[in-house]
């Protein structure tokens, strides 16, 4: 871990001053801390070292420079798992992950490409960046999840996590410690255990390969900057590998956490909880099908998180769940926000998801196979199954889209669907869908302040832009 921070020199406990002197020594540092250090002088960054150079980006440089200091910030670099995909997605992702504290100016040197009209999403940020020659530089004043969008880089993307600096790092020495050292390759193996009251600190510049898991436990949690990966495990579908999630705490358990790591390459889901879990700050990156981002239980919260994996990236499968200030990637094979897949004891009821920047949809020609592509979507509900009180606030989604709403194959009950300031910068290429099957019914989807393409949208049911088959569908035909 590399900090840097300015401090002032203490006076030497061997000076002999007067009561007078050091009355005038005290003044002279009032004055020098109040008048002469510009207000970024006690200011941070951390960066962290290489686990592997093997995994050193070929395509991307990047140094973070505070107060005129500049510190190199690893950048790296994983290839796509899934040849049979590779066509459909990125064949690469590139990334570097920091900390810091007060502003920072983030430096880009590009190698293979020209960096002209380049973009920094999310573009709510309003982050414009200078370009000269093979060099782009932006100025970060808060924390946040950036992809720094450059023309011809569709195949091989590069992402900025600027984390908040740690607080409450764990004691290295506490016997309920598990620490995984900066700067290593570490093998835990598939389903690494953990019990009640243990944590597991992946300090940054860590790689971690293999999986965590607990077996209704609480007061766990696994956090830090660095990597725990999937690195070298074959691909697990199916519901058979739900063991194997990256994160899997499955049962009941309460004070659960997973804080600041990044999860690549997972063989299954990245994080799933049957307890109540909150997320923070997380990275996950997945290629398979199959590799959905984040679940937990009744009552869990994931926040302040970046996600690019490859089926839903959330999963509102419980009641009172939460997902806040988001940046989301949309892949070929998943939702953002997927509220049940077939489940009888699916129920997402009172769910919020709120402040979500969608930075990319790379499923928005999917508009003919009404399946998994919506923003807000669900499938093959089961008849025991009711959803009631889904909530989308402030969402803005950088790109064209497929649709907003994706209901299919609804078997229960489906009521109270409200979107509150949404806004599609694109297009939505597509019509919103919903089907009922047998007693299936939706009642109550609410759009206020919904605007697509700068244009104002509407629950109305209108054919030019939803599609509905079945017999119990009343829509409440809101919208402004």
């Amino acid at each position: 871990m590399t900090t840097l921070f300015t401090t002032r020199s203490p006076i030497p406990a061997s000076t002999n001053l007067t009561a007078t002197g050091r009355s005038s020594v005290r003044f002279l540092i009032l004055v020098i801390c109040s008048l002469a250090l510009p207000a970024a002088a006690f200011a941070a960054v951390w960066t962290y070292p290489s686990p592997n150079d093997d995994f050193t980006s070929p395509n991307y440089a990047v140094t973070v420079i505070q107060d005129g200091v500049r510190h190199p910030s690893f950048t790296y670099v994983h290839h796509h798992q899934d040849p049979h995909l590779m066509d459909r997605m990125s064949d690469t992702n590139h990334w570097t992950t920091f900390s810091f504290d007060g502003e920072v100016t983030v430096e880009v040197k590009v190698s293979g490409f020209a960096p002209a009209g380049t973009e920094i999403r999310p573009l709510r940020r309003e982050i414009v960046p200078t370009i000269a020659d093979d060099t782009i530089r932006f100025t970060v004043s808060e924390p946040g999840q950036f992809w720094v969008k450059i023309p011809g880089t569709k195949e091989h993307p590069l992402f900025i996590f600027a984390d908040p600096p740690e607080v409450d790092v764990p004691d290295r020495q506490d016997p309920n410690v598990i620490w995984f050292e900066a700067g290593k390759m570490h093998e835990i193996g598939e389903r690494y255990l953990i019990e009640d009251g243990q944590t597991v600190y992946i300090e940054g510049g860590a790689y971690v390969i293999g999986s965590i898991t607990a077996e209704a436990q609480s007061n766990i949690t696994v956090r830090g900057r660095g990597i725990l990966s999937g690195y070298g495990y074959p691909r697990r579908p199916g519901p058979q590998s739900i063991p194997y999630n990256t994160i899997m705490f499955n049962g009941p358990g309460d004070n659960q956490l997973v804080e600041g790591i990044t999860i690549t390459n997972p063989t299954h889901f990245c994080v799933l909880s049957r307890g109540q879990l909150t997320t923070r700050r997380v990275k996950l990156f997945g290629f398979w099908h199959q590799t959905d981002g984040w679940g937990g239980g009744p009552g869990s919260v994931v926040e302040d998180s970046f996600m690019k994996v490859n089926d839903d990236n959330v999963k509102f499968y419980n009641p009172n769940q939460i997902a806040r200030r988001l940046v989301i990637y949309q892949q070929v094979n998943g939702a953002p926000f997927q509220l049940g897949w077939g489940g009888a004891g699916q129920r997402a009821t009172g769910v919020l998801a709120e402040d979500i920047d969608i930075i990319a949809c790379e499923a928005a020609h999917k508009t003919t196979d009404e399946r998994n592509q919506a923003i807000l979507n669900l499938r093959n509900q089961n008849a025991e199954s009711t959803i009631d009180g889904v909530t989308l606030r402030r969402v803005f989604i950088d790109s064209d889209i497929a649709m907003l709403v994706g209901l299919t194959r609804v078997k229960g009950t489906v009521r109270n669907l409200r979107f509150e300031d949404v806004h599609v910068r694109g297009a939505m290429n597509g019509r919103h869908f919903i089907t009922t099957e047998d007693d299936g019914n939706v009642t109550g989807i609410t759009f206020d302040n919904v605007t697509i393409h700068g244009q104002p949208a509407k629950a109305n049911g209108d054919p030019k832009s939803w599609s509905l088959t079945g017999q119990k569908i009343n829509l409440t035909g809101s919208g402004r």
